[in-house]
């Protein structure tokens, strides 16, 4: 039997950036007896066997092509696609009944968006805070999005509570951890763009939010965040693979232990049997 050997997929781009938490997840899989190889999404399309595969692309045909292949991924094809476009997250939010700040397209016209300025212009596969431009004025979205295909845009009514939001983290169907992020000088609040952040116990509506997300999408590790408007938490977006510095910040949770842990109780049973 050879030793079991699992993937873990990063653009080359991100890979630096994320070498503490990639260094950890790969020491957590070797105490098991697994040996986790760093790859990026085109070496993935050249896998036909592993124990299992860690998608951190933001990718969704990496995770389909391995599922393909028999190889089950982290998180599934479907919560990263869901998780990697702001339009289609609107939509599912909208059909599990949730609330949601009003969206439109991005090559809505004028007269046809039912909110009033000032708007959040954003790119459906943005993250992190990327490509989110507040707008006060329609010939404002127009010059954000001019020379861009509008398609690849969603126009959103913007919140009355800015600069701030709350991220749940859910991994394996239970809430891991709530953090408050706020910002006194940006209509963003992520930690990434220098944000403050607070531990915070989040309301049971978000709770039931969160975990009705992670158990329609049967992700494995998720987060959920929700933005305020009139004094009640409205669901913003998800986020396909989640960030642990806020956790790793602000709690003594070992998120990489934890999602390694996670991973193997799903993948036991070819765990177990190895790969000939």
């Amino acid at each position: 039997m050879k030793e079991n050997r699992a993937l873990l997929v990063y653009f080359e781009a991100d890979i630096e950036k994320n070498r503490w938490f990639i260094d950890s997840l790969t020491q957590k899989a070797a105490e098991r007896g697994i040996c986790l190889d760093l790859i990026t999404p085109m070496q993935a399309f050249d896998e036909t066997d592993a124990v299992f595969a860690i998608n951190r692309s933001r990718d969704e045909e990496v995770s389909r092509y391995f599922e393909g292949q028999g190889i089950k991924s982290f998180n599934n094809s479907e919560t990263v696609r869901i998780g990697n476009d702001k339009f289609e997250e609107y939509s599912l939010f909208r059909e599990l009944e949730m609330p949601v700040m009003e969206t439109v397209p991005g090559d809505t016209p004028e007269d046809e968006i039912p909110f009033a300025a000032p708007y959040i212009v954003k790119h459906r596969r943005g993250h992190g805070g990327n490509r989110v431009f507040k707008a006060r004025k329609y010939e404002d979205v127009r010059e954000i999005i001019r020379g861009l295909n509008p398609s690849e845009w969603i126009i959103q009514k913007m919140c009355d509570t800015p600069g701030q939001d709350m991220r749940l983290y859910i991994m394996g169907g239970r809430v891991l951890a709530s953090v408050l992020r706020t910002s006194k000088t940006d209509f963003r609040s992520n930690f990434s763009l220098g944000g403050e952040a607070v531990l915070v116990d989040p309301p049971e509506e978000a709770v039931n939010m969160a975990l009705k997300l992670s158990d329609y999408l049967l992700s494995d590790y998720i987060g959920v965040d929700f933005i305020k408007d009139h004094g009640k938490w409205i669901v913003n977006e998800v986020e396909d693979a989640a960030g642990a510095r806020m956790l790793y910040n602000l709690t003594d949770l070992d998120v990489a232990e934890m999602y390694i842990s996670h991973i193997c109780e799903k993948s036991s049973q070819k765990l177990q049997n190895g790969i000939e």
